[in-house]
């Protein structure tokens, strides 16, 4: 299986190319606010140094939130512009996913959390066995004095942007973002998560209001 894949939910700016769940190329840079800019140069640069060719593409994989409103908004159109041109499809990737993937954990119960704005953050639990993530609940943004309790309570806490809001340390780790990460889940969730006909697919943002109304 052949999968390109693009991640605009944060800073990070990106697009992998895989074959068969092994990463031939990736390219990427942690470019604020260039992701309009930078993705379509870092999509002909990886056609430049690969094999890369559309008309051999098994779908396109991307990063669908949450994250940051236009960098979301950039990753899906642009994917939505590669795949219609040869009538490819779509895999979304939950951020949050990839996200906890980025910690290499094999077992135990942990929480994926991403920065949004002020002392809010998305946030979602899963249970990991043998390194398969098992979501345990959905995706939602809370206010951080809702999210702290449960520091203590669980086996991880996998962190992206939250570091000036974190005062106890212990389970807590830095994650990251990237194209690769976004690809291999695409790989592994191919017949799960694949979308044939993408044409209404929007990112998932996840309002951030209605703040606590579920139990992170």
């Amino acid at each position: 299986m052949k999968i390109i894949a693009i991640d605009t939910a944060t800073d990070v700016c990106g697009i992998t190319y895989l074959i068969d769940g092994e990463i031939i190329h990736t390219i990427e840079d942690n470019i604020p606010r260039q992701h309009a800019k930078s993705l379509p140069l870092f999509y002909e640069k990886l056609c430049s140094e690969t094999e890369l060719t559309l008309s051999n593409i098994d779908g396109i994989a991307v990063s669908i939130g949450p994250g940051s409103f236009t960098g979301l908004r950039i990753g899906l159109s642009y994917s939505k512009g590669l795949a219609f041109g040869c009538g490819l499809p779509i895999i979304p990737v939950p951020t949050l996913t990839a996200i906890m993937k980025s910690g290499g954990i094999i077992n135990g119960t942990a929480q994926a959390i991403l920065y949004s704005h002020r002392d809010i953050v998305y946030a979602q639990r899963f249970k990991i066995i043998n390194n398969i993530l098992n979501p345990d609940n959905e995706i939602a943004a809370y206010q951080w004095e809702k999210i702290t309790p449960l520091i203590k309570k669980l086996d991880f806490i996998v962190q992206i942007g939250c570091n000036d809001l974190i005062i106890e340390k212990k389970n807590i780790q830095s994650g990251y973002t990237s194209s690769s990460i976004i690809a291999q889940l695409a790989n592994e969730h191919f017949e799960e998560w694949v979308i044939d006909k993408p044409y209404s697919l929007v990112p998932n943002y996840i309002s951030p209001f209605n703040i606590g109304v579920k139990k992170p």
